[in-house]
Order: structure tokens, then C-alpha cells, then sequence
């Protein structure tokens, strides 16, 4: 911000040389040029030298104090100048065995040259700021000139962002940010619903972050741009950052709900995996694990898919799931595969579900041999008394279910 009011004003080609010695000279030499409050200022702050407090209103100086408080922040101009050899910091005095010095007097003498005493860089050791958004006061940016103004709002829009609020986004004034600012102003204005959502859209084509990307996909999705929605996510790069895994679950679960509206299911499978495979809480893992089982479905069975979205119960209650679903489907192939699957399970909980869904879909295909022989199965002399009580359950619901099928059918 500070870069922004200093083209023109005194003192500024021995600080944009970066080198501090000779600005110290200047200063001492002009004491009473314009800007020299302002360029002591930087001189102390760019050697991490403790600021007065302002007697009266002074916007700039101001600025310098906002500066202050930002001091060791990430991507700041603290990054440079707490190095060491980011300045020159030798003051130039004149040397010589001739020399003569007295006290400096208001009245100069012909030749005469200002001994001034050597630069205290402290920045080894200073502190981190304290965080400039306390400093960042709406009085503060009304007394700036428009440019640094608006760099002043931008910075306390994102500080406060950050905070959960979008109250600094309003001040924000586009036009006269730094290019490089200019995607995330909007994107600021856009979460503050100071600009329509359609807006997201047109951002995220410019400058696709991750957020963008989300709330764009969002619009699209709301608005039924169903393919677009595909387009905008098929090459997403996902954040690496554990903290924006939840955003990343979101676009794909957005992107899965756009390709279930176009009826590509293979890739909705990938990307409901993809999503699955995010690490994170359990929040929308199981609204994407039934909507994986609802596709798996309408499918040949597929032992392989069905392993990805098995989820917490394990393999043999997705098996028992997919059969459900495939038989309220009328996919009766699938649910005769997954049938057939539980009942090569050793536990006999998972046999006998495995009979009786066997007998349910024969009944519903007309095939009654096969209820039949589900049955006879079921109460075959082999089970163990052990074993009775799950064999028993699942008669019984083959029964029930069988009454069902009946009742529906009048």
C-alpha cells in the first residue's frame, strides 16, 4: 500500500534505490522539506525502529502505522524488508586527518558538510505486528488519495473476510486495484451479494481457484447449465490443503449431480470415488454413497465398483443394498447377481438374506420355482440350531414381502 503514495513525493529516489544511508542524509540535511514527518517515518519503519504516535490527522503517516502492523505477514513488502541485504544501510560521512567539526549551527558555512551519525537497523529481532485491521478505519481510507484508498479497502475487506465477514467488501472499488487484485475484489463483492451470482460464472473462466470454481459451478448447476457444470469441473486441480477438503467434496458432488442430469454414469461413478477419497468428516459422504449405489443399480452387478462406495457397514450389507435397489430398479439381473453373492457368505445372517431376495425376485418375475426353491432351501435340514434364528428372520420376510407383492398386484 505504501508503494502507492510515494511517486510524488520528496526524499523518493534514494528510498526507491533502497538505499537507507543516503536517505537518513537527506532528512538530516532538509529538515523542514515537505514529507520529511512521512519519509522519517518510512526510514524508521524500514529498519524496524518503534513510530511515534501522530499528534494530528495524517492519512499517510497513518499508512506507515498500518504498515507497521503488518510487519513479518506473508506477501507483504515485509518479506523483503526484513532481510539484511534487502537496503544499502551505510551512511556517507567525509573522512580525512584535516578534518574539522563543530556543532551544527543554523547558519552555514561555504563547504560545509552535515556529519550524520550511522543507521539503526533493528529488524533481526523486532516483533510480528499486531494486524492492521484496527488500523484500517473507514476515516483513514476516506482521507487517502483514490489509488492507495482502494488498496486500503481491498486489504481490510480480505482481513475481514477472513473473519467470517463481508462487511469491508462494499468499500472495494474495483476499477483502481492493481490488475493482479482485481480477480479477488470481485470475488469479495460477489460473497458480499454486492454483485448478481451470475458473476461467479465469468470469474471462475478468468481465474479458476477453487472457490471460484465452487461457487460458479453452484450458479450453473441452479441455473440447469447441466453441461457447462461437466465443462467448468472436468479438469479441476483439487486443493492439497486438508482445510479445503469440504470445498472440494462440494464441486465434485455438484459436478456428479450435473453428469447424473446427463445421464453419464461412468463418469459420475469416478467423480463420486473422487470425492469419497477426500479426507475430512462424514458430512454428504453418505448422500454420495446412495447416490453411487443408486447408479450401481441400474448396472450390471460390478464387485469391484460396488468395494468403492461399500462404506461403514461393510461389503456384504452393499451387496444386500444393491439388491434392494436393483430390485425396486425392475433391474432383476443385478439383484439375482447380488443374491447369489450373499449367499456364498459363510455367515448365515448374509446366506439366508441372500435365499429370501432370491425368492422375492422370483416371485415379482413370475418365476415361482425359484421362490419355491428359496424356501426349501431356507428350511433345509442343514442349519445349525445356531443358525436358526437369522433363517428364520429372513422366511419371514420373503413372506411379508410375498404378501406385499400380492396386495400391490390386487
Amino acid at each position: 500500500m505504501i508503494g502507492l503514495v510515494l511517486v510524488l513525493a520528496p526524499f523518493v529516489d534514494a528510498f526507491w534505490a533502497r538505499d537507507l544511508g543516503s536517505l537518513q542524509r537527506e532528512l538530516a540535511e532538509n529538515p523542514s522539506a515537505e514529507h520529511r514527518l512521512l519519509f522519517d517515518d518510512l526510514l524508521r519503519l524500514t529498519t524496524c525502529n518503534k513510530l511515534e504516535k501522530i499528534g494530528e490527522a495524517d492519512p499517510l503517516r497513518a499508512l506507515v502505522r498500518v504498515e507497521e502492523a503488518r510487519r513479518g505477514a506473508p506477501q507483504t513488502l515485509w518479506v523483503d524488508v526484513l532481510r539484511e541485504d534487502f537496503f544499502r544501510k551505510t551512511v556517507w560521512n567525509p573522512t580525512g586527518r584535516d578534518l574539522l567539526t563543530w556543532p551544527d549551527e543554523e547558519e552555514r558555512w561555504p563547504g560545509e558538510v552535515l556529519l550524520v551519525p550511522p543507521l539503526r537497523w533493528s529488524c533481526a529481532k523486532a516483533p510480528a505486528g499486531s494486524g492492521a485491521l484496527m488500523l484500517l478505519t473507514p476515516q483513514l481510507l476516506g482521507g487517502l488519495p483514490p489509488e492507495p484508498a482502494a488498496r486500503a479497502a481491498y486489504e481490510r475487506a480480505v482481513l475481514l473476510w477472513r473473519k467470517g465477514s463481508t462487511e469491508g467488501a462494499t468499500a472495494i472499488d474495483v476499477a483502481r486495484l492493481d490488475p493482479a487484485l482485481r480477480p479477488a475484489a470481485r470475488f469479495l463483492r460477489l460473497e458480499a451479494k454486492i454483485d448478481p451470482p451470475e458473476g461467479y460464472i465469468a470469474l471462475a473462466a478468468e481465474w479458476p481457484s477453487p472457490a471460484t470454481v465452487t461457487r460458479a459451478a453452484g450458479e450453473l448447476f441452479r441455473q440447469g447449465r447441466h453441461d457447462e457444470v461437466a465443462r467448468l469441473t472436468e479438469a479441476l486441480e483439487l486443493p492439497q490443503d486438508a482445510q479445503q477438503a469440504g470445498m472440494a467434496r462440494f464441486v465434485l458432488w455438484v459436478r456428479a449431480l450435473a453428469l447424473r442430469a446427463l445421464g453419464r454414469d461412468a463418469e459420475l461413478l469416478a467423480t463420486l470415488a473422487r470425492a469419497q477419497a477426500e479426507p475430512g468428516d462424514a458430512q454428504g459422504r453418505e448422500a454420495m454413497r446412495g447416490l453411487a449405489m443408486s447408479v450401481l443399480a441400474r448396472q450390471p452387478a460390478d464387485g469391484d465398483l460396488l468395494q468403492r462406495f461399500a462404506g461403514g457397514a461393510g461389503l456384504d450389507s452393499a451387496w444386500l443394498e444393491l439388491a434392494r435397489r436393483a430390485l425396486a430398479a425392475g433391474n432383476f439381473s443385478t439383484a439375482r447377481a447380488a443374491a447369489q453373492r450373499l449367499q456364498q457368505v459363510p455367515d448365515p445372517r448374509w446366506r439366508a438374506e441372500g435365499l429370501a431376495l432370491a425368492g422375492e425376485i422370483g416371485w415379482l418375475a413370475g418365476e415361482v420355482k425359484a421362490t419355491q426353491s428359496a424356501f426349501d432351501q431356507l428350511f433345509s435340514p442343514g442349519w445349525r440350531a445356531t443358525e436358526r434364528d437369522s433363517r428364520d428372520l429372513a422366511a419371514i420376510q420373503l413372506a411379508h414381502a410375498m404378501v406385499l407383492v400380492e396386495a400391490e398386484n390386487g
